[in-house]
């Protein structure tokens, strides 16, 4: 379990559920013990009469009149109950189903403070259902990148993991290694005794398997990164290649500015797209050259900075007049396998090959005028990205605290295997066994300090 937190656990909590501003239905959220006898006051039944508990059946929607302290009509309302632990945070939860205006929802909020129902905090509701049980803090974290999701496939990835497939993972990983420690705590313990504990290679064989099986969880992190932030891609090339042309084609707008004179771009602008299920942040920047004035200078060295940082780089070539010195210059900035070469002004080649570059890079050709060949630099930037499969196994490593917890539990059994391969004492062994256990018991959240957990949920939003 848990922590204990200090956070007024067992208060009546309230928070709006939907976004703010007006809508056809705002839904208002109410947690924790006695909270649907805080409400009675305030319902009353639409013959006037008054709403008793007892007729308010968990799971069944009903209509309600919601009314101010003096008895008088703020709204009609649907209202559904939920009995512990079957409900979201495994406590008693009322849901209020009343008409979006900011006006009527800010009245029923006030009258449920005077009722007593505080104001719920960012993400409690969340956090509530974490400290209950309902769920593992994977799973919490799954479904506020499902709430943020970029991409359809982000989304599908953190909702394979809110039912599950992380937390899945991690405990058969834990359940592995808690019974290694049985065995050679076994062997400790009664080390007199006729047991028989599992041999070093056992123990040294178990270890590695449940190693390899978490350092490919590490291994997809970058691409849980991708799916949560976007894939930076930096657009670069020598002034008057077409980068910006290229910019508005991938965006399908005018985004930047197109003149046909040099060094038109003199900043980073920036752009967002859905590529392949995975979201993209695209850099349009100043086009690279010597003898640049100061403002434009300025612009090339942040496109310099921006190419060290990139996730993968568009070199835009001018097909009409071939490889310059400035070009290769640009190349060698870029790391292996994240550059793609995209031949530009293919009309000016009259229908004959670009001229050759001896770069094994990926290359695309391209009329920005047209949009001729705009599907096969597509192809080409997908290639740069990680596979995702779309039956993925849904453990991809989408936060930052998930792959710091899985690296910490990585090297406490690479010790671990060392000191079983040089036969160090058993227990020894089982002090670094205990660390990448309690590095795991972290990421599922059974051992979590309460600063952590304020940082995960003050992400969330008010009502959940």
């Amino acid at each position: 379990m848990l922590t204990p937190i200090d956070l007024d656990a067992t208060d009546p909590i309230a928070g709006v559920a939907t976004p703010p501003g007006s809508s056809a239905v705002a839904v208002i959220r109410l947690s924790g013990a006695g909270v649907v006898e805080r409400l009675l006051p305030m319902l009353r039944l639409p013959d006037g009469g008054a709403v008793h508990a007892d007729g308010l059946l968990p799971r069944q929607l009903r209509r309600m009149d919601l009314v101010d302290d003096q008895g008088q009509p703020l709204d009609q309302a649907m209202l559904v109950c939920f009995a512990p632990p079957r409900s979201y945070t495994g406590e008693e939860m009322v849901e209020v189903h009343c008409h979006g205006s900011p006006v009527v929802v800010g009245h029923v909020l006030e009258r449920l403070t005077r009722l007593g129902v505080r104001a719920a905090r960012p993400g409690e509701f969340t956090q509530r259902a974490v400290r209950n049980g309902k769920l593992d803090l994977t799973q919490a974290e799954a479904l506020a990148n499902l709430i943020n999701a970029a991409t359809l496939r982000a989304a599908r990835e953190s909702l394979r993991q809110m039912e599950g497939s992380l937390a899945r993972r991690i405990e058969a990983a834990r359940e592995r290694l808690t019974e290694v420690l049985a065995h050679l705590e076994t062997g400790l313990d009664f080390s007199d005794e006729e047991v028989e504990p599992l041999s070093g290679e056992r123990m040294a064989n178990e270890i590695a398997a449940v190693m390899e099986s978490l350092g490919k969880l590490l291994r997809g992190a970058p691409l849980g990164a991708h799916l949560r932030d976007g894939f930076q891609l930096v657009i670069a090339g020598r002034p008057n290649v077409g980068k910006s042309s290229l910019f508005n084609q991938l965006l399908g707008r005018q985004r930047a500015i197109v003149t046909p004179l040099p060094g038109t771009t003199r900043d980073c602008i920036e752009g967002r797209l859905e590529l392949r299920g995975i979201p993209v942040i695209l850099i349009d920047t100043a086009g690279v050259r010597d003898g640049a004035e100061e403002v434009e200078a300025e612009g090339i060295r942040l496109t310099r900075e921006r190419l060290a940082g990139a996730d993968g780089v568009v070199l835009v070539l001018d097909a009409g007049q071939g490889v310059v010195a400035e070009d290769l210059e640009l190349a060698r900035l870029v790391p292996a396998g994240q550059g793609i070469v995209v031949w530009n002004k293919m009309d000016l080649c009259s229908g004959g090959p670009p001229p050759a570059l001896d770069l094994t890079w990926p290359q695309a050709r391209l009329c920005c005028l047209t949009g001729e060949g705009l599907e096969g630099v597509l192809t080409a930037i997908a290639g740069l990205f990680l596979p995702v499969a779309e039956d993925g196994e849904g453990a991809v490593i989408m936060a930052v605290r998930q792959r710091e917890a899985l690296t910490a539990a990585v090297h406490a059994l690479a010790e671990c295997e060392a000191l079983l391969i040089h036969a160090r004492p058993g227990e020894v062994v089982a002090m670094a066994l205990r660390s990448a256990l309690d590095a795991l018991g972290e990421l599922a959240g059974h051992i979590t300090q309460d600063i952590v957990l304020e940082r995960i949920f003050s992400n969330f939003c008010i009502g959940k």
